[in-house]
């Protein structure tokens, strides 16, 4: 499937856990794993979360992030920043 044997190796683990959802950001990888049954979560929906929760301020994180190989297209996390600044306007 394309998979690098790092998704493979969670993938299988996962599976063999029984766990219902696994961190995973790679689009092959994340679709991989639905197949398996395994919902598949990414670094901007827990980092997302955490901000939601007060555990991290989301700009923090993505300026870290993004000193990292972490690769994402900007736009996307622009305008996640840009929802996180809009929730945490209006609360």
């Amino acid at each position: 499937m394309g998979l690098d044997p790092g998704e493979t190796e969670a993938i299988s683990l996962a599976i063999e856990l029984s766990l219902p959802a696994i961190l995973i950001d790679e689009r092959v990888g994340r679709i991989a794993a639905e197949e398996c049954g395994i919902a598949a979560i990414g670094t901007l929906n827990i980092l997302d979360s955490a901000d939601k929760l007060e555990l991290l301020r989301l700009e923090d994180a993505v300026a870290r992030l993004r000193m990292t190989n972490f690769h994402i297209d900007s736009t996307i996390v622009d305008a996640l920043v840009v929802l996180a600044r809009a929730r945490k306007s209006s609360a």
